[in-house]
């Protein structure tokens, strides 16, 4: 399964859960940059997971928009790995 994580600076705690989840490709945007609104989602992502602490405003509604032509699940999620309801 393939996430794309969108927003923060330090996920290793994050990337680690979904890996013990069953996670086996993990993308990471950092999300501030203006230009973060310029990247496309890669196309074998399965789950979008968007620490909202920690993002452009702007790119999170881009994201949803996509998301949802491409019918892809989004969670959002403070950026700590015990607020995830995600599940594999």
């Amino acid at each position: 399964m393939a996430t794309l994580i969108i927003g923060g600076d330090k996920i290793d705690s994050i990337k680690e859960e979904l890996i013990a989840r069953g996670v086996t490709d993990i993308a990471h945007w950092v999300g501030r940059k203006h230009g973060d609104k310029n990247n496309t989602i890669p196309k074998n992502t399965q789950r979008i997971v968007v620490l909202t602490n920690y993002v452009n405003h702007s790119l999170v509604g881009k994201i949803k928009k996509d998301a949802k032509r491409l019918n892809i699940p989004i969670e959002y999620t403070k950026n700590s790995r015990r607020y995830m309801s995600y599940a594999a």
